[in-house]
């Protein structure tokens, strides 16, 4: 496959799906769930990490999200489990590795939907 020569054309491909994904995600998040997160927009990988803020009395804990999100069809990894000393529950790792957009955009929809209760 390397000597092919077909590696970069598939690495540019690659790219401009995930950073589109990246874009779409970062977008919804905005608009779905506002100032109730804080993230940075990922300038690479393939997953957001995000806190969540409490704004507007929205939960505040990782793991109740999470439980809320199952209810709504949708899932994701609190942040806790990610620490290896004094876990920081207001957090949450979101992929956007495997879904496209349409489902990027209807998954965060629901998750803002959870975060309102």
């Amino acid at each position: 496959y390397l000597q092919s020569g077909r590696m970069p054309q598939t690495l540019a491909e690659v790219r401009r799906v995930y950073a589109e994904r990246a874009r779409t995600m970062g977008a919804a998040l905005r608009q779905h769930l506002g100032d109730a997160i804080a993230f940075d927009q990922p300038q690479g990988g393939l997953f957001f990490w995000a806190r969540l803020t409490g704004a507007g009395g929205a939960v505040s804990d990782g793991g109740e999200l999470a439980k809320r999100a199952i209810e709504q069809g949708v899932a994701f990894v609190p942040g806790a489990p990610f620490f290896a000393d004094s876990p920081d529950h207001s957090t949450l790792r979101l992929s956007f590795a495997t879904a496209d957009v349409a489902k990027i955009e209807e998954g965060i929809a629901r998750l803002g939907r959870a975060l309102k209760g």
